[in-house]
């Protein structure tokens, strides 16, 4: 518990070393501790820094978005979904099942690469520049990620979510499916995460 308490009061990564200093314990007793956690996702390890942070299942987003994508999925009758950011992914932390028959296998948990379907390419468009282009560096142009796409298309495509304001694909990990997603911002303007739809087309 302290060491979640260190974690949640810095709201940042920190590495082993750093926690170890601050709890004032062996480097290997935080380490195997750090590893519970992660199996239950309450820590989130970053595997390009080697850091971790809090993770999905300690952050409120989840809990309080509930009620809105029940409505979510009511009114289109379409499962709902909550994403936040974890490193390069989007990762799913709430979902609300609508009563579609069309299911996509997205549970929480459930992490793909940013460029992937709508609800996560809206994570990818409202990041900084640097980071954007750090995306492009390590993922995109090595084409370590399905989709495979072109990155002109792909940067054009995220410059108009962040006109439009949301977005939409069609295809791209499910056949004859459509995404919708939009982004969630905190209290400071900040983006935390996305929320949308997967539908028939």
């Amino acid at each position: 518990m302290e060491l979640l308490e260190v974690l949640k009061e810095k709201n940042r990564n920190f590495s082993i070393a750093e926690l170890a200093e601050a709890m004032e314990l062996p480097p290997s007793t935080v380490h195997r501790i750090l590893q519970t956690f992660c199996e239950k996702k309450y820590v989130i390890r970053d595997d390009r820094s080697h850091t971790y942070r809090l993770g999905p299942a300690l952050i409120p987003l989840g809990k309080a978005a509930h009620s809105i994508l029940t409505q979510l999925a009511k009114q289109t009758k379409e499962d709902a979904y909550l994403v936040i950011p974890v490193g390069n992914k989007g990762l799913v932390i709430e979902k609300v099942d609508g009563p579609s028959h069309l299911k996509v296998v997205e549970e929480f948990g459930y992490e793909m690469y940013m460029h992937c379907g709508a609800i996560r390419k809206v994570l990818l468009a409202w990041q900084s520049p640097t980071f954007i282009d750090e995306y492009f560096r390590t993922i995109i142009i090595h084409d370590q990620a399905f989709p495979h796409v072109r990155p002109d298309d792909l940067r054009e495509e995220l410059k108009k979510i962040r006109q439009d304001g949301y977005a939409i694909t069609r295809g791209e990990y499910v056949n004859d499916a459509v995404g919708i997603g939009a982004p969630v911002f905190n209290s400071e303007g900040e983006l935390a995460g996305s929320i949308g739809i997967i539908a028939p087309e």
